[in-house]
């Protein structure tokens, strides 16, 4: 197993991280937190065709042919950017489509048709190919896109259903501006496509992708405490050299270094098909979660002033790191699953 990044998925880092701060940066982000849709239709069509959505999918199965590994890279670029939009959802929903046979569906995916992701409120919700419970909508633009989808995801299966098929919805606030949340009930559906987890857990794979995607948070909110605590001036001096400031952004390399280690290795313990793959998914979205938050919290601080303004970047990387640490079951769930894995090998 090569931790270490390969020239080719450097390549893919550096394009993906140049097409975000092109056409997703956090100043566009703000900008269209006052829209209807603050996904941009136009850059996501572009993502698409760059084969962002198909990245992880088998060159048999209409994908480009890469592992779990590459996917982890691009989304660790996502997260550090902020740029909204179901990214985690629509690239597993691709999967689910295309490994359930749906050759039609999955190529509508890949080409850009977004999917959100239903988070059940309950256990249980999908069983026997049958959809019943309440559900958290994530990124589900269900007022501008006539016919949209969602994911369901639990530990034993996932499933694709339609949005009109659900009832009750309706959009309520979301602690982070830059996520979209509703809220419906599903009486009885029958998902477009299943996959269940013994064909493939597809479950295992958003544990892997969330965490890089905190990763990428984790990153993002130790450069910008760095370079203020070398940039900021006071008293002669920068503001690093104070063991207040040295020493947290000391804590927060550590912990970016933790995230990202742990996560790379959850990613190649999947592609490498190893027996213990669910603890290290699931121990890659604990650790990472727990990383981007404290990080994120640690730069508000450095920050001073400007980082307890809401303005400041710090509160959006804090809140998506919140958003992204409760999918897929949240710490709880996930920790009781993983205290009853295996010993790893």
């Amino acid at each position: 197993m090569d931790l270490l990044v390969s020239a080719e998925q450097s390549e893919i880092i550096d394009s993906a991280a140049a097409f975000l701060r092109d056409r997703m940066s956090m100043a566009r982000t703000r900008q269209s937190l006052k829209d209807s849709s603050i996904v941009d239709p136009v850059a996501w069509q572009s993502a698409a065709h760059l084969g962002w959505f198909a990245l992880g999918l088998p060159e048999s199965l209409g994908g480009v042919g890469y592992g779990l590994a590459e996917e982890a890279l691009l989304f660790r670029e996502i997260g550090r950017s902020l740029a909204p939009g179901p990214f985690i959802s629509t690239v597993l929903a691709a999967r689910v489509a295309a490994l359930s046979g749906d050759d039609a569906l999955a190529a509508e995916i890949i080409g850009g048709r977004r999917v959100g992701l239903a988070i059940p409120m309950s256990q249980g919700v999908l069983r026997d190919g049958v959809v019943n419970g309440a559900l958290q909508l994530i990124d589900t633009d269900v007022e501008t896109v006539a016919g949209a989808l969602v994911l369901v995801v639990d530990e034993h299966a996932a499933a694709i259903v339609s949005v009109g098929d659900l009832s009750d919805a309706a959009v309520v606030p979301c602690y982070d501006d830059t996520t979209m949340l509703q809220r419906a009930t599903a009486v009885g559906v029958r998902p477009i496509a299943e996959l269940p987890a013994s064909t493939e857990a597809i479950c295992r794979r958003g544990h892997v992708l969330a965490a890089a995607m905190l990763t990428g948070i984790t990153e993002a909110c130790l450069w910008i405490s760095t370079e203020h605590a070398k940039t900021r001036i006071q008293f002669d001096k920068p503001i690093g050299v104070n063991q207040a400031i040295k020493h947290p952004c000391a804590e927060m390399a550590v912990r970016a270094q933790l995230a990202f280690a742990q996560t790379v290795f959850a990613a190649l313990a999947a592609d490498e098909s190893r027996s213990d793959v669910d603890l290290q998914a699931l121990s890659a979205q604990l650790v990472a979660a727990e990383s981007a938050e404290l990080n994120a919290a640690a730069t508000i601080q450095v920050m001073g002033g400007m980082g307890f303004a809401y303005e400041h970047d710090a509160h959006l990387y804090l809140k998506r790191s919140v958003v992204l640490s409760h999918l897929f079951g949240g710490a709880g769930p996930q920790l009781h699953r993983l205290l009853a894995q295996a010993p790893a090998e």
